[in-house]
């Protein structure tokens, strides 16, 4: 009997394993925030942690020679390299100015840094549905909000904008649409509008991604069973 409960308890834990989703959270407000995780444990991706706190307690005398040292090894390293390092002083001056003409003009074609936020949301959800190609149908995306009021200081920068912008909002729909299974909740708003009578836009954006563990197991059986039946016909 205890084997039997043994058994059981190893089949629904992995029941469990296999039913929670792997879940990606995108917010833009004033700031861009990018959250991931596997079931309850969610973790932050950006914005990266603050650094903590200059505390009284770091300056403890062990604490204090750790650091000398940890500082003297790091100067070791440094002066065994620094014969190298002007061996190479001139192949390094030359790419850094390569390095600043190409970002000179990456800064003259950098557009608008409003447009560039919603930009980098359609940019991001590519590359993670490009890379979850195989999964169209499993993958379900939550859209809490997605409201955007354009506005600039000149009513011309503001048209330019809110055209921008609308044409990537709806890029970004389509491809959701397209490739995951897509729901806005019922007080979800979804608009994009310009104000001519203010200068800052403002974001509320909040949807997620999410897909079954389980749901790769699937994936994996379907190309299998693909697999086996060619194999077959081969042989």
């Amino acid at each position: 009997m205890i084997v039997l409960y043994i058994l059981l308890g190893i089949v629904l834990f992995f029941a469990l394993l296999f039913w929670m989703k792997v879940r990606v959270f995108v917010r833009l407000e004033d700031e861009m925030t990018l959250r991931a995780g596997y079931g309850p444990i969610v973790l932050t991706l950006v914005p990266k942690k603050k650094k903590k706190p200059v505390s009284i307690k770091d300056f403890t005398y062990k604490k204090h020679q750790k650091r000398l040292a940890k500082d003297r090894a790091a100067a070791e390293k440094k002066a065994l390299k620094k014969k190298k390092k002007k061996e190479e002083s001139d192949k390094k001056k030359k790419a850094k100015e390569l390095e600043k003409k190409v970002q000179k003009l990456a800064e003259k074609h950098d557009g608008d840094k409003d447009v560039n936020k919603i930009a980098f949301i359609v940019d991001l959800v590519k590359l993670g549905l490009g890379e979850l190609a195989a999964f169209p149908g499993y993958l379900h995306t939550d859209i809490k909000m997605l409201d955007i009021t354009v506005a600039s200081d000149e009513a011309a920068s503001t048209a330019i904008k809110y055209g921008a912008i609308s044409a990537a909002v709806y890029n970004l729909l389509e491809i959701l649409r397209a490739k995951t299974v897509m729901r806005a909740r019922k007080n979800a708003v979804i608009d994009v509008r310009p104000d001519f009578c203010s200068e800052k836009t403002i974001f509320h954006v909040d949807f997620s991604v999410k897909i079954r563990v389980f749901s790769f197991v699937r994936i994996g059986w379907h190309f299998l069973v693909w697999f086996v039946k060619q194999k077959m016909k081969r042989d």
